[in-house]
C-alpha cells in the first residue's frame, strides 16, 4: 500500500528572474531532496487560498541533497506562477512530492545526448549533474524561439558541451533544436538522448530516435488535475505491440520511452 501524499511547507530560500518572465526558485525541503530522481516532479499550490483552484506541476530542476535543498525552473504565464513569482526569501510554499516517473539510465563513461527547448530544460539540469557523476560525455542542445529562452547555459556548461540554437539567430546558430540533433547524430554514436521540450520538439526526437536507433527519452509536458493519476485528465496514447492503451502523464510518465507513446499535433 503506498503511503499517503504529504504537504511539505517549504521556504523560500532565494528567487531570481533568469531573464524576462522565468524564475529561478530555491527551496528548502530535505524529503523531496532525498528521495527525487532527475525528470520527477513536484506539485505547488499558486496561492493562499482556491483561487487558482489546481496545483501547478513542475519539474524538478536541480537539488542539493547534502544541503536539502530543491529548485525550480518555470515561466510566469498566468495568474498561479506570477503569484509564484512574487514570493521571497522566507515565504512558504506548499508542495506535493516527488511525483511521476523519471529519467533512467545506467553505467559508467557513456555518451549522452540533452535536448532541451525552452523551458523544457528544466528537469535536464538534474539529470546532467547525475550522468556527469558517472563520468558520461554529454552534449547539450538548448534551443529557443529568441536568445531571452535560452537558459541556465552555464550550469549547463559544468557537466558537458553545449550548443545553443534560436529561430531568430540571436545566438550562434539559427534554425530549430531538432536540426542541431540531427547533425549530432550523424557524427557521434550515441548511448541515449534525453529530451524535454513542446510536443513538436518531441515527436521530431521521436523520429530521429526511429531513424538512427538511438535510445530516446522524452519527458512530457502536461496540464495536470490531481498529479497522482486519478482524475485521468492527463491521459496520453500509448502502444504496448499493436494495442493502443492510454497512460497518464503524471502517474506512468512524465518520462517515456520515445517509441511509447503517441503524440498528435
Amino acid at each position: 500500500m503506498e503511503e499517503p501524499l504529504k504537504d511539505h511547507h517549504c521556504p523560500v530560500l532565494d528567487q531570481v528572474m533568469i531573464s524576462p518572465g522565468y524564475y529561478l526558485l530555491s527551496l528548502t525541503a530535505p524529503q523531496i531532496a532525498r528521495a527525487a530522481v532527475p525528470g520527477q516532479f513536484v506539485l505547488i499550490r499558486c496561492g493562499t487560498r482556491y483561487d487558482p483552484f489546481l496545483r501547478r506541476p513542475l519539474s524538478i530542476h536541480q537539488v542539493k541533497r547534502e544541503r536539502g535543498e530543491i529548485s525550480l525552473l518555470y515561466q510566469a504565464r498566468g495568474t498561479g506562477t506570477r503569484w509564484l513569482a512574487g514570493r521571497g526569501k522566507g515565504d512558504l510554499v506548499s508542495l506535493l512530492g516527488p511525483l511521476g516517473r523519471g529519467f533512467t539510465y545506467s553505467g559508467r563513461e557513456k555518451r549522452g545526448l540533452l535536448v532541451g527547448a525552452g523551458v523544457g530544460v528544466a528537469p535536464l539540469l538534474f539529470l546532467a549533474g547525475e550522468l556527469a557523476a558517472l563520468e558520461w560525455k554529454l552534449v547539450i542542445l538548448i534551443g529557443a524561439r529568441t536568445k531571452a529562452g535560452i537558459l541556465r547555459v552555464e550550469s549547463f556548461q559544468r557537466y558537458g558541451f553545449v550548443k545553443t540554437i534560436t529561430g531568430d539567430g540571436s545566438t550562434e546558430r539559427q534554425g530549430t533544436i531538432l536540426s542541431l540533433l540531427e547533425e549530432e547524430t550523424k557524427e557521434t554514436d550515441w548511448e541515449g538522448i534525453y529530451a524535454c521540450g513542446p510536443r513538436a520538439v518531441l515527436k521530431g526526437v521521436q523520429k530521429i530516435s526511429r531513424e538512427t536507433g538511438v535510445p530516446a527519452q522524452i519527458s512530457l509536458e502536461e496540464r495536470m488535475a490531481c498529479g497522482v493519476g486519478a482524475c485521468l485528465g492527463c491521459v496520453c496514447e500509448g502502444t504496448a505491440g499493436e494495442v493502443l492503451r492510454y497512460l497518464r502523464v503524471c502517474r506512468e510518465g512524465p518520462v517515456f520511452d520515445a517509441g511509447e507513446v503517441i503524440l498528435h499535433d
